[in-house]
Parts: structure tokens; sequence; C-alpha cells
């Protein structure tokens, strides 16, 4: 009686997992297509090439390195900081993943060079920007949850007319 008491009591607690405990964040983030301007492709200066979310903005070359490399981070950057989107395709539709939060900044980030330290913040250009619909001058704004995904965040890339530098 006492080993089928103890049975029941083990097949219990397997059962109960992590018990009352909420379940985790769901990371959904928002998606889009990203659109890339017919043959403003630059033949060099492209080391890589990365969507971001910046929690932050209006944005400065502090803002940007606290915001990569602090603590909280407040700039993410898709895929990751070691890969990058491909190159030389028309558009490319992506999914990024992110914790629910309000992302004021939104665009394409290329980096130019590979000296990260003797350029500074000059190693990195935005290239497109999701536009505010009300204002496209602007970048919009997504607040993303760990109900649904966001949806239709296009942005617009032309190399060879970027927005005005946040930084």
């Amino acid at each position: 009686m006492r080993f089928l008491v103890f049975i029941i009591l083990c097949v219990v607690f397997i059962a109960c997992d992590a018990g009352l405990a909420p379940p985790s964040p769901v990371e959904l983030g928002f998606g889009g297509t990203v659109y890339f301007a017919p043959g403003s492709w630059p033949a060099d200066s492209l080391i890589s090439l990365w969507i971001f979310a910046s929690q932050v903005y209006p944005l400065d070359s502090s803002k940007v390195y606290a915001g990569l490399f602090g603590n909280p981070v407040t700039i993410f950057l898709y895929p990751s900081i070691t890969s990058s989107l491909p190159f030389y395709v028309d558009s490319l539709e992506y999914s990024f993943p992110l914790r629910p939060g309000i992302y004021k900044y939104i665009g394409v980030i290329q980096q130019k060079d590979s000296d990260l330290q003797g350029l500074g913040i000059r190693v990195f250009k935005v290239v497109g920007f999701y536009q505010d619909p009300a204002d496209p001058s602007l970048p919009g704004f997504v607040e993303a949850n760990d109900s649904v995904q966001v949806k239709g965040i296009n942005i617009n890339v032309d190399f060879n007319n970027p927005p005005p530098q946040p930084f």
C-alpha cells in the first residue's frame, strides 16, 4: 500500500512540472518585407546588413553603443550581431522575434567597414526605416506584445538615397 501511494505521489509531482508558475512570455515581435531599390546595391562598402529595432528615438552615437551593448539592451539586431541579411536580393520577408515592448525606431542598418574601433559610429549607416503612416518623414513605432505578431512592418531601402542619419 505504501508503495502504491509513493508511486501516485511521484506521478502527481512529475505531472505538476512548473506548478502554478505563469508560462514564459512568447516572443512574437513583428514581421514584414524589406524592399531594395533596383540597381542601388553598393559594389563595395557592404560588410553586414541588419534589421534593427530600437526602443529609443532619437538616437545619437552614445545611445547606439549603450543600446546595443548596455544593460538593459534597448537596440536589437536581426538576424543577429554575428550574421547578416542576404545581399543583392530584390526583397526579403522577415520575422523579428522580440520581447513585448514599444519599438520607436525600426529600420535597416549597413555596416560599411570592418574597423569598428578606428571609425566608431561612422561604420554604420541607416539605409531605410519603417515610416510613420501619418508622416512618412518620421519613423513609425511598433508595439509588440506576447499574443500576436505585428505584421506589415515594411521597409524600403535605397542605398543611393539613404534617409537622414540619426547619429
